[in-house]
């Protein structure tokens, strides 16, 4: 299971707390951010050549956003993946950081992007790529946002990796969205917490599932916008579909997570969400019927919230 400290991550940070409004970097920390991710990218991109792997073309998936839970879980993501082409190269793997405490702010999602950092250096440390933090041609990080900048460099660090991100990886991170919804529905009697599977559909490709997902972002989009709560923005009008590959649908659907757990935490709801096993060989077609069971739960949620109105937290709830 390449991705299950990532899975713990989510559920961990329910316990936390975090504010409705973005915290968002002040000069010098944004600046800090930016250079640290160009860094991270010449780095990444020098060990990409030593490894002989592809490179990652850009790819604007849609969705722009500077919320600090967001961007750190995307520094999240980059950990992960960083520690896992450790232990592939060099077998060895970190200790877990803890998780933050409080609210998320934009030095948290820094702290994690220079530890995944670290991470690569002593990569290139190990196998002698001496010109660390060399110049080298393209990196590009500089035209795009600090989302879309993280969102690229674990596109390209996906393309390292031996063992890929998956549609098993997409499966398990849908399943963890719909414990977290099935959480939300139990303040509600009437709700049906965990809806019935529609039937299996084969023959569905990674860019179905990204249409089905981002309908499910779409929907909490709307939540958020009910409960008068900061959200990213989504103009997925431009994307080319085709061109999609499980990391990026991956993605997506650790930002539904993010903000499924933002929710968990703002509405007071303090036991987290059973962690999901990993499920094994599953193909987009699966993935594709799993999240139709999450956009039947976000759907109800739609319901069940009138203009104007919050979830007050329910003594009852779990």
């Amino acid at each position: 299971m390449v991705f299950g400290l990532l899975v713990a991550g989510f559920i961990a940070l329910a316990h936390g707390a975090e504010t409705s409004r973005p915290l968002l970097p002040d000069a010098e920390t944004d600046a800090m951010l930016a250079a640290e991710i160009n860094a991270f990218s010449r780095d990444l991109e020098r060990l990409r050549r030593f490894m002989g792997a592809p490179r990652a073309n850009d790819l604007d998936i849609g969705i722009h956003d500077l919320m600090p839970r967001d961007l750190y879980f995307q520094t999240l993501t980059l950990w992960e993946q960083t520690d896992r082409l450790s232990f592939e190269i060099l077998r060895t793997r970190a200790k877990p950081l803890p998780t933050p405490t409080g609210a998320i702010g934009p030095q948290d999602a820094l702290r994690r992007l220079q530890d995944a950092h670290e991470h690569v250096r002593h990569i290139m440390r190990q196998l002698q790529i001496t010109d660390i933090g060399g110049s080298v041609e393209g990196d590009g990080m500089a035209t795009l946002d600090r989302f879309n900048a993280l969102l690229n460099l674990n596109r390209q660090l996906n393309l390292l990796l031996e063992r890929h991100i998956s549609p098993s990886d997409v499966y398990q991170q849908v399943t963890l969205a719909i414990g977290y919804s099935a959480r939300l529905l139990a303040r509600y009697p009437d709700a049906i917490r965990i809806p019935e599977e529609p039937p299996f559909e084969p023959d569905k490709l990674p860019r179905d599932v990204y249409v089905r997902l981002s309908e499910c972002l779409q929907g909490i989009v709307r939540i958020f916008d009910r409960l008068g709560l900061a959200v990213l923005k989504i103009d997925t009008r431009q994307i080319d579909l085709d061109r999609l590959q499980p990391g990026d649908v991956y993605l997506i659907a650790t930002l539904i997570v993010s903000q499924l757990n933002f929710l968990h935490t703002h509405l007071g709801i303090t036991q987290p969400p059973p962690q999901p096993i990993y499920p094994g060989l599953k193909f987009p077609a699966h993935t594709y019927q799993r999240a139709a069971i999450l956009q039947a739960q976000l759907n109800q949620l739609e319901r069940f919230l009138t203009p104007g109105q919050a979830m007050a937290p329910s003594p009852a709830s779990p």
